[in-house]
């Protein structure tokens, strides 16, 4: 948050309608939540009228009234109110809201022209104006009067649906986020010199992406990407969010796939990600050593050209702290959705420890951001083959759960050592 010197004062009291309408057109909220304070209020948005206006274009447009929008405005808000929610977090929220939730009442006066004037009678001028331009395009191109009117409404339409989409992926990220438990002691007032807050830039960005999302897989994908962003500004760059916008049907689902099958090596004390790859049990996945699960080198080309992976496909990465014997507890590595640890055999060489390395395909750096919002497929097959090319280096794959404590601490305990 800025400095009060550095920023635009308030609409004096007696500012007009107008000024201060002019006022928060350029300004967000976000930025003067300290000038604030709580106020109770009751707002009707079902009037019979309203309800009667919107009946009227419903057949022909996106629905985007209550029944589609709302809950995800509600749960925002709810979040924003929510005390026991940290107020960095809070602040985030109601940022994104402002962001991608708050045209909606606008759009109809904005983007629907004609259809909207009952809804606001200082919308006239603005309605003369747009059929003082038809007229002129009409009389200039020679086109039949129509066809700007026609060109109006689909406008319009593509406005309303793009802040459809928006709205949706707001509601998941907020869905995501009311599902999270916080520290209570991290509930306190941040200080502003230090408060991290979501970039305008990255938000200029991701509502542009995400705006032309309308599947339910890429809304729920962008929504995990906001909630992110909004726990933890910085989360996910801009190239990460352009990449995710671009990706096609078939790039995605060979994602999912490299996703399903990867191995991840974290420091447990602050979760951050050393390595993520898919293991070349033992070959050379540039050889096709992957393609039996749908991973090949044409598929891994595709993947490369998207920077989803790095482009050496057998590169290495020490994985001996994941070891456990009697000097070392071991570090567990995390594989389709299970941690584990790795156990000697008898015949396991302790002096060859420091330089057991796991080879395989490397996430780039976009591809660990992204690997959070993708759901994984079950691939027991792999996991066998993963545990038998453990074995032939006298070492087994055993399941373990991760105990972790407020004060950054953690341990593991054992689930079992059962054959897989």
């Amino acid at each position: 948050m800025k400095e009060d010197k550095e920023r635009d004062p308030m609409p004096p009291p007696d500012a007009t309608p107008e000024e201060i309408g002019e006022f928060w057109d350029t300004h967000s909220l976000a930025d003067y939540w300290d000038e604030t304070h709580e106020v109770e209020f009751q707002v009707n948005l079902k009037s019979e009228q309203d309800q009667t206006q919107f009946d009227e274009t419903k057949s022909d447009l996106p629905s985007t009234t209550d029944e589609a929008v709302n809950p995800a405005l509600d749960a925002a808000t709810e979040l924003v109110l929510d005390s026991t929610i940290p107020a960095p977090i809070r602040r985030n929220v109601f940022k994104a809201l402002d962001r991608l939730g708050s045209a909606l009442i606008d759009i109809p006066v904005g983007a629907l022209e004609r259809r909207s004037a009952e809804k606001r009678s200082e919308s006239e001028a603005r309605i003369k104006i747009t059929e003082a331009v038809n007229a002129q395009i009409v009389q200039q191109i020679k086109v039949d009067p129509e066809f700007p009117q026609r060109a109006s409404n689909t406008f319009a339409k593509k406005i309303l649906r793009e802040q459809f989409n928006l709205e949706k992926t707001l509601g998941f990220a907020t869905d995501i986020l009311k599902r999270k438990k916080y520290d209570n002691s991290a509930n306190q007032q941040a200080d502003p010199e230090t408060e991290q807050s979501i970039d305008d830039d990255w938000f200029n960005i991701f509502e542009k992406e995400a705006s032309q999302k309308s599947s339910k897989d890429m809304q729920l994908r962008f929504g995990r990407v906001l909630a992110g962003e909004i726990e933890k500004p910085g989360s996910y760059s801009i190239k990460a969010v352009k990449l995710l916008g671009e990706l096609d049907q078939n790039t995605a689902a060979l994602f999912k796939s490299l996703c399903s099958a990867c191995v991840v090596l974290e420091r447990h004390y602050d979760q951050h990600i050393l390595d993520i790859r898919v293991s070349s049990l033992g070959g050379n996945a540039g050889q096709n050593v992957l393609g039996k699960y749908g991973l090949g080198f044409d598929q891994l080309n595709i993947l490369n050209e998207y920077n989803l992976i790095i482009s050496d496909y057998n590169s290495q990465f020490p994985y001996y702290s994941s070891i456990v014997d009697e000097r070392s507890m071991g570090s567990p590595f995390w594989h389709q959705g299970r941690y584990w640890i790795l156990e000697p055999l008898p015949k396991w060489d302790r002096s060859q420890w420091l330089q057991f390395k796991l080879s395989g395909v490397a996430f780039s750096r976009v591809g660990r951001e992204l690997f959070y919002i993708v759901d994984q497929d079950p691939l027991p097959k792999y996991t066998q083959e993963l545990n038998n090319f453990f074995s032939k280096q006298n070492l087994a794959m055993v399941e373990v759960s991760i105990n972790r404590f407020g004060n950054g601490t953690w341990n593991y305990s054992i689930v079992n050592r059962t054959d897989l």
